[in-house]
Parts: structure tokens; sequence; C-alpha cells
């Protein structure tokens, strides 16, 4: 995660200059596991920033929809109205707004998507009879600034909150975000 082509990559997909390395994830969905809804990252983290850009990596085969394969709202990040006006249930209909929803199947162990952090993407159940596993590596442009709590449109609920709070408490509200816990 903390591999200089991996983050070299992510700031060129960006376009910025650098990235800080915000979190990594485990994804581990057992046979029979339900849908993860739909969401974006960025709504999801302390951020004043639209520089965000999360890959996924497949650390077993997910050679169809059935292994639960990370979908995206193509085009998605480009809505601003569509998470400012509409609730996650006014979301389930992606395709009346126009975005065709894709995932990238089939992926082997090994491969990865990028998306961007308020990219709309979700999975549907594991109705494999196999265990989908997956690595989520998170980054952030240089100088993104922490999000005070006042501006945010809701809370983080508390899956979200152990990404942050090792740092948070640290860097003071509007204030960029430079912390030992995220590496450059």
């Amino acid at each position: 995660a903390v591999s200089p082509g991996m983050g070299r990559l992510a700031a060129d997909l960006l376009g910025v200059d650098g990235v800080m390395l915000y979190q990594t994830c485990a994804f581990y969905k057992r046979p029979g596991h339900g849908e993860t809804a739909w969401h974006s990252d960025l709504n999801t983290s302390p951020f004043d920033t639209n520089d965000m850009i999360t890959f996924w990596v497949a650390l077993t085969d997910v050679p169809d929809r059935a292994h639960s394969p990370l979908e995206f709202a193509s085009r998605s990040h480009r809505d601003f109205a569509l998470p400012y006006w509409y609730t996650n249930q006014g979301m389930e209909r992606l395709d009346s707004r126009g975005y065709k929803v894709t995932d990238h199947s089939p992926l082997w162990a090994g491969d990865a998507t990028a998306h961007h952090g308020w990219v709309l993407h979700g999975s549907p159940p594991n109705e494999s009879g196999g265990e989908r596993k997956a690595l989520t590596v998170s980054y952030v442009g240089v100088g993104a600034r922490r999000l005070p709590v006042r501006d945010r449109r809701r809370d983080a609920d508390d899956e979200d909150k152990e990404s942050y709070m090792g740092w948070c408490a640290d860097i003071g509200p509007g204030q960029p975000v430079k912390h030992k816990l995220l590496p450059v």
C-alpha cells in the first residue's frame, strides 16, 4: 500500500502532484452474504477534497456476477444532484439517470480496478458458494483538508470512523491533513 509505484499511479490518475495513503481495508464476503449498498467513498471520509481514488484488488477469483464483483455507476462522480437530493433508497434506480452500471469481471486474484472517490459503487450478493476476498487501498491528494463536523451532511457510521479516528483529532477542522498515519 505504501508502494511508490502504486502511489504514483494514484497521483497520475487523479492528476495531482502527490497523494497520501488514507486507508486499506480487507473485504471478506462469505457465500450467501447479501449485497453491498450503493455508496461513494468520499461521502464516508472526513476530507474536503475531490481528489480521492480507491484501488479494489481481488484476492480470490471473481469470474462472474455470482462471485459478487464490485459494480460501478459509470460517470456518477460527475452528478452533484444525486447524493445531494437522493437518499440511498433513491439511488436504487440508477439506470433511470442514464448510468451504465457495470462490473469488470472476470477478475482473477491479483487483478485490480480503480475508482474515483465520488463514484457510486456496490456489489451484488455472493451467490457463488465460495468466499470472495478483496483488498482496497485508498489515497487522497496532498493538500486535502479535514472536513469540519458542522459542514457534514451526515455523521459517519462506526465502521467509517475507524478509518480516521487515529489522526482526525490531531488536525483542526479546515486544516490541511498532514499526519504520520497518512504517509505521502
